[in-house]
This record gives structure tokens, C-alpha cells and sequence, in this order.
């Protein structure tokens, strides 16, 4: 498929199969139907009443991939199975829109990365730091010279049954912490960077009446230095009942009491979500700066909200358009960017659970030591 097909886009609707399953396909739907931008050609990868309606079902992903209409890819199916069908969508010279993370583990991100720099295609993996940076960094009034000392990143929802996909290690790069904690992952390496280490312990400790435990985890822990003596901790589990921190958010968003704290306390499926609720707090001398998925705040040392700013929603039906950009030329090197803060989360994602094997603190340098890939500054 040539550039110059492939730029026809511009003149109409670009031309994209979708290639999903039920446990995503039901988080991106409104965002698809809702963007102008795109003309669905078919779809495959979920039941067919599972489908999108009035778009073609295919029963074979391969044959929609080989479609002589079709300009883009859209996949939201598992980790291994979106690497596995995005190198065959490069491959046919078509632009490829997927979910994180980027791969399930750092070598294989790095193929991918290697792969979308060769490629005359956009690759794009969605980013939700991207949908709200200019938010956080312009539109809040940060301290003067704030630096961040102490970071804290929680996350605690809902976790899978044992049928989904994130609960296998063969299909996901891990369990809670790679896929409901990596919206905040990423917004914590965009700030801070990578550590220089990581000590960290991951487990399997909860479990629905009559199912089997998760292969990946359902809690991780991680403490992380940076250089400069800048420490970080990041906790993350499924299905364990609201804690302190909860209450304390609610009572920082005004939702202590009333219909929207009503509706927190009984959260869906973490796959009906855009983002799992949470948050990320950088602690400075004199402030801390806290990220959630709604909103932003400033607050003095002694709890008063000295700023606060919200954060918009439909991060989907924002990167929908991003990707249409990306391929008419208008924004290309977004991409690339993207990929690269990818890598970083998923080398700080393996320096985690190798870790919490070897007992030992890791660094994520070894990684991109290992692969011959430039550690990011």
C-alpha cells in the first residue's frame, strides 16, 4: 500500500478495521462511533452480536488485515496479540493505533520501537499522560521551583476473573500494576524519569469464591531512589476492600457524601473505564501536586487546595483524532515521542518484577544496556 493511497485519508474518512475483544471493545465504542474522522471498513476479534452494529463482522483477523480497502488498524485485544497483530499490519504498510503497554516485556518493546521507526506507517500506542499534560504543566499554578522529593502512586480497583486476558502471563505484561496502574506509570516516568533502582515484591493474594488465583499479579509494591536522593513508591492491587486513601480523596474532591460518592463506592469493572481511579502525588518542600483522573491539585504543606484544575475525560475520543493527525502528516512525530515514554514504562515495569524475583534492587538501565537501546536522560 502506497504513501500516496494512504494519504488519501485527507479527503475523507480514513479507513480502519477494528480488531477488538468484548473485555475492551465496550471502553473504545463510543469513542469509534463518535469520531468522524474514521470510516470503519469491518471489524473481527469479538462475537459477532458483540460487534459494532452496521460495520462488517470478519471471523478471521487475517482476512480483515488483508482487506485491499483498509489504511489503518485499531487493536484492543491483549498485550501479546496487539504486538502480534501490529508487526503484521507494518508489514502491509498499514498505520496502527493500539492500547498500552507497548509489549510484555522491554526486548519485545524494543522490536516494536525499532519496527514503527522503520516503518513508512504511523504507529501509535495511546497515551493518557498526553491527553492531560497541558492541563497539568500550563493550566495549574505549580509552586515556584517545586522539586519533588517523595512521589506516591496508588492505585486499588476491581481485578479480572480468571477468563480474562490480563490474568494470564502469557497474554499481558502483568497484572494490576501494567494495566489498571500504567495511566499513572507513565504520568510518573514523564515527570521524574527513571530511577537508578527499584526494589520491589509483587503477589498473588486474592482470589473470587470458586475461581482460581491470577497468574500476574493482584499486588505490587515498589520503592524507587532517583538520582539526586528523590525517592518514589508505587502500590497497586485488585480487589481489596476501600481504604484511608480513598476517603481521603473523596474528601479532597468534595465527594464525601451525596450521588457521585455513591457512585464511587460502587466502581465497575476496571474495563468499563477509561482510566482506574487513583492517584499520584509528588511531595515537595513547601506543596505537594496531586494527579488523579479527573483532576489536578496544589496543596500546602498544611492541607489547604491552594490551585485546583480538572482534568478532561474522553481521553479515548481525544486519541482518535490524534491518530488521524498523525497519519494525514499533521503530527507525526508524536508517535515516536509516545513509543519512546512507552519504552521507558515498560523498562521500569521489568525492573519491577525482576526485582520481586531476585529479592535485590534492579536498575532500569540494564535493560536498555541488554537491547543496545539509548537510555533515556
Amino acid at each position: 500500500m502506497s504513501t500516496t493511497h494512504n494519504d488519501s485519508s485527507s479527503q475523507s474518512g480514513l479507513r480502519v478495521g477494528l480488531i477488538a475483544d468484548a473485555e475492551r471493545l465496550e471502553m473504545l465504542a463510543p469513542a469509534a462511533r463518535a469520531c468522524s474522522l474514521l470510516k470503519m471498513i469491518g471489524q473481527a476479534g469479538m462475537a459477532q452480536a458483540a460487534g459494532l452494529p452496521d460495520v462488517p463482522w470478519f471471523d478471521d483477523r487475517r482476512v480483515l488485515l488483508e482487506h485491499p480497502e483498509l489504511q489503518a488498524v485499531l487493536l484492543v485485544t491483549s498485550t501479546r496479540r496487539d504486538a502480534e497483530l501490529g508487526a503484521r499490519a507494518i508489514e502491509r504498510g498499514l498505520h496502527v493505533w493500539r492500547l498500552p503497554p507497548l509489549a510484555r516485556n522491554f526486548a519485545e518493546a524494543t522490536e516494536i520501537a525499532a519496527d514503527a521507526k522503520r516503518a513508512a506507517t504511523v504507529y501509535r500506542v495511546a497515551s493518557w499522560w498526553e491527553h492531560v499534560a497541558n492541563h497539568v504543566w500550563q493550566e495549574l499554578d505549580w509552586p515556584d521551583n517545586f522539586q519533588p522529593l517523595f512521589s506516591e502512586l496508588r492505585i486499588d480497583t476491581r481485578g479480572p476473573g480468571i477468563q480474562s486476558w490480563r490474568a494470564s502471563l502469557v497474554e499481558a505484561a502483568g497484572g494490576v500494576l501494567a494495566n489498571d496502574g500504567y495511566a499513572l506509570l507513565e504520568a510518573l516516568v514523564a515527570v521524574r524519569g527513571l530511577p537508578e533502582s527499584v526494589s520491589a515484591a509483587v503477589g498473588n493474594y486474592r482470589r473470587p469464591p470458586g475461581e482460581a488465583a491470577c497468574e500476574t499479579e493482584d499486588t505490587a509494591l515498589a520503592i524507587m531512589r532517583y538520582s539526586g536522593g528523590g525517592t518514589a513508591m508505587v502500590q497497586a492491587t485488585w480487589d481489596l476492600p476501600s481504604s484511608d486513601h480513598h476517603l481521603n480523596h473523596r474528601a479532597l474532591s468534595g465527594e464525601t457524601e451525596g450521588p457521585r460518592a455513591s457512585a464511587r463506592a460502587a466502581l465497575p469493572l476496571p474495563s468499563r473505564r477509561e482510566i482506574a481511579p487513583g492517584y499520584l502525588e509528588h511531595h515537595g518542600q513547601d506543596a505537594t501536586v496531586k494527579l488523579t483522573d479527573e483532576e489536578a491539585l496544589v496543596i500546602a504543606a498544611d492541607g489547604t487546595v491552594r490551585d485546583r484544575q480538572p482534568l478532561p475525560g474522553d481521553y479515548l475520543a481525544d486519541e482518535l483524532p490524534r491518530f488521524v493527525e498523525g497519519v494525514r502528516g499533521d503530527a507525526r512525530d508524536r508517535a515516536a515521542a509516545a513509543i519512546e515514554r512507552h519504552l521507558a514504562v515498560s523498562a521500569l515495569l521489568e525492573t519491577i518484577y525482576l526485582s520481586a524475583r531476585t529479592g535485590h534492587p534492579e536498575t532500569p538501565r540494564k535493560f536498555y544496556e541488554v537491547q543496545g537501546w539509548p537510555v533515556p536522560r
